[in-house]
This record gives structure tokens, sequence and C-alpha cells, in this order.
């Protein structure tokens, strides 16, 4: 087969695990049939990625955050490069334009901020900032700590009592700053660019955002791991960095109104049924979807692309040599195909999301 005829079908990924600064893993490991489910350094899992991981002096490849093809040596990443119009339509513009990752955390995350996109482009050269979005898989209790997350400034925080907090790496004053909320699987919310947020431990999720690696992250320790000056700070000096962070402080009921989603239904077809979870309302950096089906369907996406991610059940993509799907699998639906027959198997339910570019 050559790489052009790739696209005549859907095509699925390896697997791609991706170092970071903190411990997790271990519900991702059983989330995806993984033998001897343990937390370490690749709690994450880059799905369909065409995003480089940045990770420094603890780089593990010059490839690391590249998808290959699964059965090949081949990135996602070239396959795009040598058939743009064909993968992604007439109108691919700057690519893929999203990342999505399975992530799963043993324990806090660093508070941090990712850039939006004008300050990317003044700061980081980059046409692309990082909001992003989670949907919540799974979560565990540790040490007996119920799962969470934290999501934007509290009412009472002030830029000059958030800075004084970091600049004494007090933790305790830094994580009083953020709004704490628990969270349970199938809760989904959307942290746009420079809102300040960390992930609990505990917590097992989706995440899709835009196609980069850049995080601010002003806490020197996490974990066993001591950052460098460059982890924390992303080059940037203190003043430039602490202007990245959304200062708007808010009650914990008006940030879960401005940044939990709520699905939508947007069509029920016999055998299944599509909701929608993100769109241009929430943002113009991507589309999410969740594709629900009980017994055979055949889908025509209103997209010219999109990748599919198996959350739930198992079946096959029929007139693809009944192409297996299962849970944790990952594939990309080309501009090729017009429309794709998916069959759950087992007697439960296929449940995938649907992810495409923004509109």
């Amino acid at each position: 087969m050559s790489v052009s005829e790739l696209l005549d079908g859907p095509v699925f990924f390896d697997s791609t695990r991706v170092w970071r600064c903190y411990l997790g893993g271990k519900l991702l490991d059983e989330f995806v049939g993984n033998e001897r489910p343990d937390d370490g350094y690749f709690p994450e899992d880059w799905l369909a990625s065409v995003t480089r991981a940045e990770n420094g002096a603890q780089q593990q490849s010059p490839d690391e955050g590249l998808s290959r093809i699964r059965g090949s040596d081949l990135l996602f990443s070239e396959l795009l490069a040598r058939h743009p119009d064909e993968a992604l339509g007439p109108h691919h513009g700057q690519g893929l334009g999203v990342l999505c990752k399975f992530l799963d955390s043993a324990i806090r995350l660093p508070i941090q901020c990712h850039p939006d996109r004008a300050f990317a482009r003044e700061h980081f050269h980059s046409e692309h900032g990082k909001t992003e979005s989670w949907l919540i898989l799974g979560t565990r209790r540790i040490r007996g700590e119920d799962p969470y997350i934290l999501m934007g400034f509290r009412s009472d925080t002030t830029p000059e009592r958030f800075r004084q907090a970091v600049l004494a790496q007090d933790v305790r004053a830094m994580v009083g700053c953020l709004n704490k909320f628990p969270v349970s699987p199938g809760d989904a919310y959307i942290i746009h660019g420079r809102v300040p947020h960390a992930i609990g431990p505990g917590v097992l999720l989706l995440e899709v955002q835009e196609p980069t690696d850049l995080v601010i992250q002003p806490e020197r320790s996490i974990g066993e791991v001591t950052l460098s000056e460059e982890q924390m700070w992303a080059g940037l000096d203190h003043d430039t960095a602490f202007a990245c962070f959304d200062y708007r402080g808010q009650s914990p009921e008006a940030t879960l109104s401005r940044l939990r989603l709520a699905s939508k239904e947007k069509g029920v077809f016999g055998t299944a049924r599509l909701d929608g979870i993100i769109g241009s309302e929430q943002t113009d950096c991507f589309r999410l979807d969740r594709l629900t089906v009980s017994g055979e369907f055949e889908l025509a996406y209103d997209a010219p692309w999109y990748l599919g991610i198996v959350t739930s059940g198992s079946g096959v993509i029929l007139g693809t040599g009944g192409a297996p799907l299962r849970q944790g699998d990952r594939f990309f639906v080309s501009n090729r195909i017009g429309s794709l027959r998916y069959r759950p198997e087992g007697g439960v339910p296929l449940v995938l999301y649907l992810v495409t570019a923004g509109n």
C-alpha cells in the first residue's frame, strides 16, 4: 500500500507516551488494557499527534510527542506533509490545528497557565496558543483524597497576592488563590488560554487542545522533580510570564458557569446519537462531539476530516476489512472518506469522541 492509499481508510496510531514532570499513568494503563499498570513519569498518551513535546533536558527523543501510524515507521506529520489536501481538504490552512491526549495524574499537577493566541504570537512566535478542554474519563482516591481540579482565580485573589506567593514559593498560598472543584467521570471543562489551573491527583481525562506545549508553571518543585527556570517560565522573564495569567477573580459559581461544559443533543439517528460538547460558542480552536452507537450505523460527519477516539465499548468499522475498535483506540478519517459504517459488539454501546478543527 502506498502512503497516499493509507488515506482511503481510517488511519490508526500506536501509543505515544510522553515524559512529564509529574507522576501518573496507572489509570491510563488500565484504561487502554496495558499489563502491569503503574504510575511513572509517562502519564500522558498523545493521540494522532503532530506536535513535538518540549521537555528540555528531559527530552526522550527528537520526535517525542509525534505519533506513528500503526504498523509502520511513518510519522503522522509526514503523511500530512506529503498529502495535505487529500488528508485535510483544500482549505487545510495551518494543518491539523489540534492536539488530543489521555492524561492521568497521580499527584497534583503544578499550577500553570498557557498563552492565548495573541500572547503566543507576541512572545513565542506561534500562531497557536493553548486553549484546552478536559473530559473526565475516570477517577481514583489517592492517599485518602478525593479527585479535584483547580480552575480560575478566586474572587479575593489579586495579582500582587499571587505574585508574592510565587516569589516566596508558598505553595499553600498559591493553591489558595484558585477555586477548587471536585470532579466525576463525565464532567467536562474548557480552559481558555491564560486561565490559571491545575489537575489534582487521581484524575484520568481526555484533553483536547491547541497544538502546542507552551506552559508557564511557577512552582519550583513538583513531587520529587525540581523544575529549571526554563521549565517554570518557558524562557520568559518573570514580569512577562506573570502577565500571561488571567487575573479575573470569580466565585466558584461564576467560574463553573464560565468554564464547565454541558453537552447538547445534535441528533438521534435510530441506532446512534450525536451530542455536541464543544463548538463555536465555546471556542474557534477546535470542535468536539460525542457519538454513541448502539447498533450498526453509517456516519457522514459534517467536517472535511476528524479524529475518532474510543472511550467505551468495542466494535468494528465496516467496509475497511472490518477494522476492530476497542477502548483507547485513536484513528484519523481523511477528507477522502465520505462516510464510515460503525457496528458495536459485545452488547454495549460504542462511544467515540470526534475531534476536528474549529469553525
